[in-house]
């Protein structure tokens, strides 16, 4: 016999008291493929099925379920992105939003290293701001994890969003937009956005995006050793799964949302390994706005309805769900 102790985490944490369970002899793992790959839309079986570098079980009723880490995505900030970096209050250096493209055609990921981020990038970054963003005699910045406008040639091929944007409270940070937002606000509105700092959201990848994961749509993560269940909406786009805002990584360690968090604490949470259960629902996507408050009732409903406490538990006991 067994006890797990069991959370739901929305907004705040609620204690769950969860079944008991029969102590069980664990199949090989061939058994539990085959096991799995049988089952009702209720349980959590199915079949083992890849998307891109990283396999998962497909679930009868069509929802991904995978064992990965959790690194921290804090785009969607208004205090991801400044000028200053750290010194100027940003959660982020500038070099993990772009990456440099030169005038002799050479191109590098300005986070490629540490050397790299705070020496030769922001030497450029100097360079390229200075001479107004779009000279190509000087160098471009594509920008992704900051909002960025404008397109040049450079080195034989189109870059887009060459020129970031500030944001208009005169603070000099950059608005930094993610891959879902609201509609009802303009591009340059940092309200657009998802808010990494209270928004529990998960990265998915890009080829389960393709097999129908669709951005705004929900699921729930679980840590193997916190046992703290927390639904989340997806929020944005990545090369893995295995990434989630600072309000996810937090609550599944038990940790309130915090919105004050110094760059000190920003990656309170982080799990190096593959520890963390993700189920991906699928689905149709939530509609905004995707505030605190509204994504944590329509997630709860999403969990709720994929099946709940019982059936997560049921997908911690299956061997037959990749890690990776």
């Amino acid at each position: 016999m067994r006890k797990l102790a069991f959370l739901l985490m929305l907004s705040l944490s609620a204690c769950v008291k969860p079944p008991v369970h029969e102590q069980a002899a664990v199949p090989s793992r061939e058994d539990a493929v085959q096991v799995a790959q049988a089952g009702s839309p209720s349980s959590c079986n199915g079949q083992v099925t890849s998307a891109g570098e990283q396999s998962g079980l497909r679930l009868a009723d069509g929802s991904f379920a995978v064992w990965s880490n959790l690194n921290i995505n804090i785009d969607g900030s208004a205090r991801a992105y400044h000028p200053l970096n750290r010194s100027g209050g940003a959660l982020l250096h500038l070099c993990v939003g772009g990456r440099v493209y030169l005038p002799d055609g050479s191109t590098y990921n300005a986070s490629a290293s540490n050397t790299v981020c705070t020496g030769r990038f922001m030497d450029d970054y100097e360079r390229i701001r200075a001479a107004g963003w779009t000279d190509t005699s000087v160098g471009v910045i594509d920008w992704f994890g900051v909002y960025a406008t404008g397109s040049v040639r450079i080195g034989g091929r189109t870059v887009d969003n060459v020129v970031p944007v500030e944001q208009p409270d005169g603070s000099g940070f950059y608005v930094s937009a993610t891959a879902l937002y609201d509609a009802s606000y303009p591009e340059a509105d940092q309200r657009r956005y998802v808010e990494p700092l209270t928004v529990p959201a998960s990265v998915v990848s890009r080829d389960l995006a393709r097999q129908g994961v669709v951005q705004g749509s929900a699921g729930v993560a679980i840590r193997a050793d916190k046992k703290i269940a927390v639904p989340f909406i997806v929020g944005d786009i990545g090369p893995r799964i295995g990434e989630g805002t600072p309000a996810l990584a937090r609550q599944l360690a038990g940790l309130p949302i915090d919105t004050r968090i110094t760059y000190e604490q920003r990656y309170a949470g982080i799990v190096g390994e593959s520890d963390v259960l993700y189920v991906f629902f699928g689905g149709r996507k939530l509609s905004p706005p995707y505030d605190m408050s509204t994504v944590a009732a329509t997630t709860q409903r999403a969990y709720s309805a994929w099946g709940g406490q019982d059936r997560l538990l049921s997908c911690l006991d299956q061997p037959a769900i990749p890690r990776s």
